[in-house]
């Protein structure tokens, strides 16, 4: 089966309606993973391997996922929802390939950092962390590693931050527009008197 098939269909289902619940674990994943990375640094020396995994699903569903989009566009009646649905899915597949790259080079900072930290010099693992160590540091570990990693530790904390806001943000926008395209024209609630027991 060629690639262009199975971006097309799975089974005889759309590929992109598969896709997309695999994207919605991940993104959501990721942004409360992220989220807890930046604001709790206690949670760090756990959370770098699973984010680690997250950032490299996250690229490979960013490129995957609208791709199988377009295929199910191609096959389906154009409107102003779908069209909607369609540029935000194209904008969370960017946010999610640049998030995943951050991830990836965060974790690898904080796995680097707590390798050097076991051979690091005990007065300066002793030594009083600095405001720029505690945002990209890990507490108890020595602060630092190489010159100027506590700048890039703290650089990508902060964009660890942002990023899991923003692809939180983007994948409820895109989520919900997708829902609209498809679910639009389905009453909100039963009709009267259907689906409620009685038998008349």
């Amino acid at each position: 089966m060629a690639l262009a098939d199975i971006l097309d269909n799975v089974n005889g289902l759309p590929t992109h309606a598969l896709m997309v619940h695999f994207t919605v674990v991940v993104a959501t994943g990721g942004a409360i993973g992220g989220l807890a990375y930046a604001l709790i640094p206690r949670f760090r020396r756990w959370l770098s391997w699973p984010l680690l995994v997250t950032g490299v699903l996250s690229i490979f569903l960013g490129l995957v996922t609208p791709s199988t989009g377009e295929k199910l566009e191609a096959r389906t009646e154009p409107s102003k929802l779908l069209e909607k649905h369609t540029e935000l899915g194209d904008q969370m597949g960017t946010i999610l390939i640049a998030y995943g790259v951050i991830l990836i080079l965060a974790m690898l900072a904080v796995r680097y950092r707590r390798r050097a930290a076991s051979g690091a010099d005990p007065a300066a693992a002793a030594a009083t962390p600095t405001a720029v160590d505690r945002i990209g540091g890990i507490p108890g570990e020595a602060p630092r590693a190489f010159p100027g990693q506590p700048q890039v530790a703290a650089a990508l904390a902060l964009l660890v931050l942002v990023f899991s806001v923003i692809s939180g943000i983007w994948i409820y926008r895109t989520g919900e527009a997708g829902a609209r395209s498809v679910w639009h024209d389905t009453p909100a609630a039963a009709a009267p008197g259907h689906g409620d027991g009685d038998e008349r």
